[in-house]
Formats: structure tokens, C-alpha cells, sequence
């Protein structure tokens, strides 16, 4: 009788990704992970993780020249999108601008010119529905996504306004902060994320 596979999340290698810090902190975690680059691998996964350092027409360009944009939209498991990879889940960026995966109904724009950018830093992460403190968690970007519906949005940061800092619809998930950085409170966002991919 076959044996059940273990749980095994996918670190998304598409040339934007910050990889290296996704890997350590699942390394750290204990949880199993393997790096993939093709749209054939995402059927081995559990949940997949789209790390994102970089600019969203570079990264789209390279999802479509690898055949992902459809696989992605696609995807059935938990998807967790960190950083450009929360951004690239919209329909579209003005950071190009391109069109994105479109996933989430809304736009990534850039942040106000009254606030120094990037936003680059620790700042308190607040759960959206009930307005209470999750800790702080670190940001490094100079866009932010405006989903049609706030219904969507898990949790905020103030920033001049309030900015969303996270998504969740279905099972996509997207962080606009890096929880692969920001210690406890990112290794908490991890390892629940992770208990779902089963």
C-alpha cells in the first residue's frame, strides 16, 4: 500500500522572489519545502509559497514566459503571496503598468507622495475585522493594494493612511510585509499558514 506523502510547500523561483530568507525561515520551522520553477511541479505541492522582492511588469513577464500565470490562477491549494507576491494576486499594478494574475478584484498603486517611500521598516500590523494589535512586522515596498472589497482585507498598517497589509480569498493569501523577517510574529503567520497545507 502507498504511503501518503508528507506535506511539502513550494517556494515559487521566478526570478523576483526573495528565496533565500523564504527557505531559512522554513528551514528554522522545520517545514518541508523544495524550490520550483515549472508549472508541472505545482501539482507535487501541498501549498505554495510567491516570495516577491522586485517590480511587478519584470515579474509578470517572467510568469508568462514560464507558462505559470494560468497554473497560478489556477491553484487549488493554499497560495501565500509575500510582498509583490501579495501585489501580483490583483488584477492590476500601475508599477509598469501590467496586468497582473487577478485573482483579487483591485489595484496596486503606489503610496502617497506624503509619506517617504519605500516604506521600510517595523510597524504594528493590526487583524482588520477587529482592529487589535498582531505585533510588529517588517515592510520593505512603495506600493499597496486596494482591493474592490475590504471584505478581503486580514489585516492593516497605518502609513500615513491605513494601507492593507494582508488579503485572504479562498485559498489565497497574501502579506504585504516579509514574515519571513519579522521573528515571532512572522515565524506565528508561517506556521499557520503552513498547518493548512495538509
Amino acid at each position: 500500500m502507498l504511503q501518503p506523502r508528507s506535506p511539502c510547500i513550494g517556494i515559487l523561483q521566478y526570478g523576483a522572489g526573495n528565496v533565500g530568507s523564504v527557505q531559512r525561515a522554513l528551514t528554522r520551522l522545520r517545514v518541508s519545502w523544495r524550490v520550483i520553477e515549472d508549472a508541472e511541479e505545482l501539482q507535487e505541492l501541498s501549498g505554495l509559497i510567491v516570495p516577491g522582492v522586485g517590480a511587478a511588469k519584470a515579474a509578470m513577464d517572467c510568469l508568462c514566459n514560464r507558462g505559470l500565470t494560468e497554473p497560478l490562477r489556477a491553484f487549488d491549494r493554499p497560495f501565500l503571496g509575500l510582498c509583490l507576491g501579495m501585489q501580483l494576486l490583483f488584477e492590476r499594478s500601475e508599477e509598469g503598468p501590467v496586468e497582473c494574475l487577478g485573482v483579487i478584484k483591485g489595484v496596486v498603486r503606489g503610496l502617497s507622495n506624503s509619506v517617504t517611500k519605500p516604506h521600510m521598516g517595523w510597524n504594528m500590523l493590526r487583524q482588520a475585522q477587529h482592529d487589535t494589535a498582531l505585533g510588529y512586522a517588517y515592510f520593505v515596498h512603495s506600493y499597496a493594494c486596494i482591493p474592490d472589497s475590504s471584505d478581503v482585507i486580514t489585516m492593516t498598517v497605518q502609513y500615513g493612511n491605513e494601507v492593507c497589509a494582508g488579503v485572504r480569498q479562498e485559498n489565497f493569501f497574501g502579506v504585504q510585509w516579509h514574515p519571513e523577517k519579522s521573528g515571532e510574529v512572522g515565524d506565528r503567520y508561517l506556521l499557520s499558514f503552513t498547518a493548512l497545507c495538509r
